[in-house]
């Protein structure tokens, strides 16, 4: 199956879709069903449904039965986006899973993610989080339901290097200083790892880990700033920021190097 020209299409079928994903991010989203690890694909906010959308056509794509999703709909966060209306939401993304012809393929849950997480017991090859963006929001969604990853899994939230500080930070909490995932990076505002349960990690995969750490954890008071709408230097903020490395994946080689690394480096 060709990768590459499947995250091309996605690519250029999202610009008809009103969300909040740059090109970038949706060729990342496209690769995650075609992860070898059995499980579910569990994403924690939908919005208007742009991420939902492509997520489905790609795991339809792989042959994968379903996706789920979860988010009251409610846009009770202060961080929510505020280019929607807790009225008028929950019939758009309705609308907007028919008009693909996708109602029967999300299993949908129109509820807090903590109160989904109360009945959960499937296995994740894939945790996409994109709602609640506090600091408090963000780490409970990853301690609930990341012991459900399974081997070889990929956990990834969004924003982590866009305006609000609780993704930055519980990504560097949970995912970056944890021993429990490997290979992590970021796509554009994406923050992404691997989980390895309780594999040993190598010493060059903690190496790379702490690089990380160290560029991400300088942007770490610019967002605090910027959440509390403090002003800052914008010009020092936009070098901090573009020292981490966010660029575009090639799809097929990454979704390559997610099966293959974890078996072939990680073990010592």
């Amino acid at each position: 199956m060709d990768i590459d020209k499947i995250a091309a299409d996605m690519v250029a079928l999202s610009k008809g879709l009103s969300g909040h994903l740059k090109e970038r991010e949706v060729a990342f989203l496209s690769c995650l069903p075609f992860i070898s690890a059995e499980g579910e694909i569990l994403e924690i906010g939908s919005f208007k449904g742009k991420s939902t959308i492509i997520l489905s056509l790609v795991a339809k794509a792989a042959g994968m039965k379903r996706i789920v999703a979860c988010d009251p709909l409610l846009l009770s966060s202060p961080t929510d986006p505020k280019d929607a209306d807790a009225e008028s939401l929950p019939g758009i993304f309705r609308k907007n899973l028919e008009d693909y012809k996708l109602s029967s393929f999300v299993e949908f849950h129109q509820k807090k993610s903590s109160d989904l997480a109360a009945e959960w017991n499937r296995p994740i090859k894939a945790l996409w989080i994109d709602g609640d963006h506090t600091y408090e929001g963000a780490s409970l969604d990853i301690e609930l339901f990341s012991p459900f990853l399974v081997e070889g899994g990929i956990i990834c939230l969004h924003d982590v290097l866009h305006g609000h500080d609780g993704p930055i930070r519980a990504f560097i909490d949970r995912v970056v200083l944890s021993e429990k995932f490997i290979n992590c990076g970021c796509c554009a505002s994406i923050g992404w790892g691997q989980y390895v349960g309780g594999m040993k990690i190598s010493e060059q995969c903690w190496s790379e880990k702490l690089r990380l750490y160290q560029r991400l954890s300088r942007l770490v008071p610019y967002f605090m700033r910027i959440s509390h709408g403090v002003p800052i230097h914008n010009i020092v903020y936009k070098l901090t920021r573009a020292m981490v490395p966010h660029g575009a994946i090639s799809p097929f080689k990454w979704v390559d190097k997610m099966n293959s690394l974890l078996r072939r480096d990680v073990r010592n």
